[in-house]
C-alpha cells in the first residue's frame, strides 16, 4: 500500500515500489532513495530541526545585546528613536523566521532570516566608547547586507544549486569576512597604505557581490520548474525595492540636495526582502503575484518617468524643488500627476506583455474565441479544450453550476470538487468555476476568469437546455410506457377478474332460463348471481380506485386515512390543508400511498409519518420512516413515475435515503386553482 509522504508542506501518496523498486516496505527510505537519484532535495520536516536552533540562537543574541546595552550604557541614548527603529526592523526577518521554522524547523531560509534579524539588531545597536562604527566595528555594516544577499542567492529553498550560485555566495562570505576584518586592523593599525588599498579593493568586490546576488534568482528562474517559478516572482516582486531605492535617493538630491530619503528605500527593501522569502516557502500560492508583480513594475516606470521629468526641468532651471513658490508647487505636482494617470494605462500595458506573458495571451486567445462564436464558426464548450492549451495545463476543468440545485458540474456533466477552483462571476452571480490541475503552482487569475465569463455562460444555458432536453425525453418515455403498462394491467385485470365473473354470471342465467327450475332453485340462483354481480362491481370500483380514488371526493384527509389500513399502528397521519384541486390532490395521495407502500412492503418500517401542509402557494407533501432505507429512483420503478407527476404540475420531488436510517420522501406542489 501506499504511504502519505510530505514534501514542502504538501501531502503526496504514491506507490512505493513506482519510486524505488526494490526498496522495501519503508516509505521513508523508499521516497528518499527517490529523490537522491532524481536530484531533487529532501523534505526539511523529519530531519534535524537545526534551522529552528539557528532563530533561537538568533533571538537570545539579540536579547543578550540589547540586555548589555541596557546594562553597560553610560547614560540615557542621544536618539532613542532611531535605537528603537532599528530595534522594529531586525523584528521583522526574526519573527518571519519563527514563522518559516515552525512549519519547516530545519528549512535554510528560516536560519538566513534569524541572521539577518540578528545583524540588523546588533549592527543598529549604539554601543559606546572605541567600539562604535568609526572605530574596530566599523565594517560591520556589511553584515547587513550579507544575509539578504544569501537569501537572493539560494532562495527558494536554500540552496545554491548552480555553480553560479555557490561561487557568488562563498565569494560574498569571504569577501564580507575579509572587510570586517580589514576594518578592524585599519582602526588598530590607522594610516597603513597596503590596508586602505585593499579595502577599496574588497569594498568594491562587495558592490559586484551585491550585483551578482541580485542577479541570481533571474539566472535560477530559466531552470526553475513551475511552482519554483512561482516561489521565485515573490523575490522579483521584492526586488523592486532596489529601484525604488535609487529613485528615493535621486529624489532627495533634487529636492533637497542630499540623500537623505534614501533611508525610505532601505527600510523598505529590508522589510520586502525577508517578507519575499517567507512568503515563497510557506505560502506560494497565497494570491495573484502576477498581478501584484505588474502594479508594482508599472508604478515603478511611471516613478522614473516622472522623475526624469523633474531631472529635465531642475537642470534646465538650475534649481531645486524645495526653493520654488507654493504656487509652483502646487502646478508641478498637478502636471505630474495627471501625466501619471495619462500614461498608467499604456505602460500596464506595454509592461504586462513582458511581466504577465500568459495572462496576455489568454485574454487574447479568448477574445478571439468568443468573435468565433459570435460568429457561429465555434462553440462556447470548446473554450476548455483553449484554456488548457493556452494555460498548458491538460488537466484543467470549466465547470458551471445548475439552475436548480446549484450543482458545480463539468462540461460533460460529471461533478467537480477541489479547493483549488477560481470562481467565475457574471453580473456579480458565480456562474461557474475554473478547477486547476494538481500540477499545476499557481491559481488562474481573476481576469481570465472575468474574461472566461461569457463563454461559460453560454455553455451552461446550451448544457442546461441539453438536460432539460434529454429530461423530458425521458419523461415523455417514462409516461408513454406508464400508459402502455397501466392500459395492459387494466385489461389484464378486467380479463381476468371482473370479465370472468360477468362471463360465468351470464352462462348462470342462460342456463336458468333454459331449464326453469322451482321457485326455491330459482332463488338461490338468483342469489348467487347477486353475489357474483357485487363482486364483479367490487372489482371495477377497485381497477377505478387505481385511477383515481373515490375517496379523494370528500377531501385529502378522508382519501388518507384509507392508507392507515395498511399498517394501522405504524401509520400517522398529519394533514393541514384546506380543500385542494383535483389535480394537487390526486397528485398529493399518489405520492403519499406509493411511499407509505414501498415503507410497508420493502423497508419493514415500524413507524411512518404522513404530513400534508398548505402554507402560501405551495402544498408540501411529506413521509418519513425509519425502515432500511437505501431507496433510489429507477427509470421503472413507481418512484419515477411520482418524479414525473409532480414535474407535470411544476413542482419537485426529493428523496433521502441512506442506507440504516430510512427514507424521506417529500413533494412540493403548487396550489392551483
Amino acid at each position: 500500500m501506499a504511504e502519505p509522504f510530505e514534501v514542502d508542506g504538501a501531502y503526496s501518496t504514491t506507490l512505493v515500489r513506482r519510486h524505488a523498486p526494490g526498496i522495501g516496505a519503508r516509505p521513508e527510505i523508499a521516497y528518499a532513495s527517490a529523490l537522491i537519484s532524481s536530484r531533487t532535495q529532501l523534505p526539511y520536516r523529519g530531519r534535524m530541526a537545526w534551522g529552528r536552533t539557528v532563530v533561537i540562537a538568533c533571538w537570545l543574541a539579540v536579547a543578550a545585546g540589547v540586555a548589555t546595552f541596557a546594562v553597560l550604557a553610560p547614560g540615557p541614548l542621544d536618539d532613542v528613536g532611531s535605537f528603537l527603529g532599528g530595534l522594529a526592523l531586525a523584528a521583522v526577518p526574526l519573527v518571519l523566521a519563527v514563522v518559516v521554522v515552525r512549519r519547516f524547523p530545519a528549512h535554510p531560509v528560516g536560519a538566513l532570516l534569524g541572521a539577518s534579524g540578528a545583524s540588523a539588531a546588533l549592527v543598529t545597536l549604539p554601543i559606546p566608547g572605541q567600539l562604535t562604527t568609526s572605530g574596530v566595528l566599523q565594517g560591520v555594516w556589511v553584515l547587513l547586507y550579507l544575509p539578504l544577499a544569501l537569501l537572493l542567492i539560494t532562495a527558494p529553498d536554500g540552496h545554491a544549486r548552480s555553480r553560479y550560485a555557490r561561487v557568488v555566495a562563498y565569494g560574498f562570505t569571504g569577501v564580507s569576512a575579509f572587510f570586517v576584518v580589514g576594518c578592524v586592523f585599519d582602526a588598530l593599525f590607522p594610516g597603513t597604505p597596503a590596508l586602505q588599498a585593499i579595502g577599496g579593493v574588497v569594498l568594491g568586490l562587495i558592490m559586484l557581490s551585491l550585483l551578482a546576488s541580485a542577479l541570481a534568482p533571474v539566472l535560477r528562474y530559466r531552470a526553475a520548474d513551475e511552482r519554483e517559478r512561482l516561489q521565485l516572482r515573490w523575490l522579483f516582486v521584492a526586488g523592486f525595492s532596489l529601484p525604488l531605492t535609487l529613485m528615493l535617493c535621486w529624489t532627495g538630491y533634487l529636492v533637497f540636495g542630499d540623500p537623505s530619503l534614501v533611508g525610505i528605500g532601505l527600510e523598505v527593501m529590508f522589510v520586502a526582502i525577508p517578507a519575499a522569502a517567507a512568503i515563497a516557502v510557506v505560502r506560494p500560492a497565497w494570491f495573484d503575484i502576477d498581478r501584484v508583480a505588474l502594479e508594482i513594475a508599472t508604478t515603478v516606470a511611471v516613478g522614473v518617468a516622472v522623475l526624469a521629468l523633474l531631472t529635465a526641468a531642475s537642470l534646465s532651471f538650475g534649481i531645486r524643488l524645495a526653493g520654488i513658490t507654493p504656487v509652483a508647487a502646487l502646478v508641478v505636482a498637478v502636471v505630474l500627476t495627471a501625466f501619471a494617470a495619462a500614461v498608467y494605462p499604456l505602460a500596464r500595458r506595454l509592461l504586462a506583455r513582458v511581466v504577465y506573458p500568459e495572462r496576455g495571451r489568454v485574454l487574447a486567445a479568448l477574445r478571439l474565441l468568443r468573435q468565433e462564436v459570435d460568429a457561429g464558426r465555434a462553440e462556447p464548450e470548446s473554450v476548455e479544450a483553449m484554456l488548457r492549451e493556452t494555460l498548458r495545463d491538460p488537466g484543467l476543468r470549466v465547470a458551471y453550476r445548475r439552475v436548480g440545485d446549484a450543482a458545480l458540474v463539468g462540461l460533460d456533466g460529471s461533478p467537480v470538487t477541489g479547493e483549488r477552483l477560481e470562481p467565475v462571476r457574471l453580473a456579480g452571480e458565480e456562474i461557474g468555476a475554473l478547477a486547476v490541475s494538481p500540477d499545476r503552482a499557481r491559481r488562474i487569475a481573476r481576469s481570465v476568469a472575468d474574461a472566461a465569463a461569457p463563454l461559460v455562460e453560454a455553455a451552461r444555458l446550451r448544457g442546461e437546455l441539453a438536460r432539460t432536453s434529454a429530461e423530458l425525453a425521458a419523461s415523455r418515455e417514462r409516461i408513454v410506457r406508464a400508459g402502455y403498462e397501466e392500459r395492459r394491467r387494466l385489461e389484464r385485470d378486467l380479463h381476468d377478474g371482473a370479465q370472468q365473473r360477468l362471463v360465468a354470471l351470464g352462462m348462470s342465467l342462460r342456463v336458468l332460463q333454459r331449464t326453469a327450475p322451482s321457485a326455491d332453485t330459482l332463488a338461490g340462483s338468483l342469489d348467487t348471481a347477486v353475489a357474483e354481480l357485487s363482486t364483479a362491481l367490487a372489482e371495477l370500483r377497485q381497477i377505478a380506485h387505481g385511477m383515481r380514488p373515490s375517496a379523494l371526493d370528500d377531501g385529502i384527509g378522508p382519501a388518507l386515512a384509507s392508507l392507515v389500513a395498511l399498517a394501522p399502528e405504524a401509520i400517522e397521519l398529519d394533514v393541514q390543508t384546506g380543500e385542494l384541486p383535483d389535480a394537487v390532490g390526486t397528485t398529493a395521495y399518489f405520492v403519499a400511498s406509493e411511499a407509505v407502500t414501498n415503507a410497508v412492503k420493502h423497508a419493514d418500517a415500524s413507524r411512518i409519518h404522513v404530513s400534508v401542509h398548505g402554507s402560501g402557494d405551495w402544498v408540501r407533501v411529506r413521509v418519513v420512516d425509519d425502515g432500511r432505507g437505501g431507496a433510489v429512483m429507477r427509470p421503472t420503478a413507481g418512484l419515477a413515475g411520482l418524479h414525473d407527476r409532480v414535474a407535470a404540475l411544476g413542482g419537485r420531488l426529493e428523496i433521502a435515503s441512506e442506507a440504516g436510517t430510512g427514507t424521506a420522501v417529500e413533494a412540493m406542489l403548487p396550489w392551483q386553482t
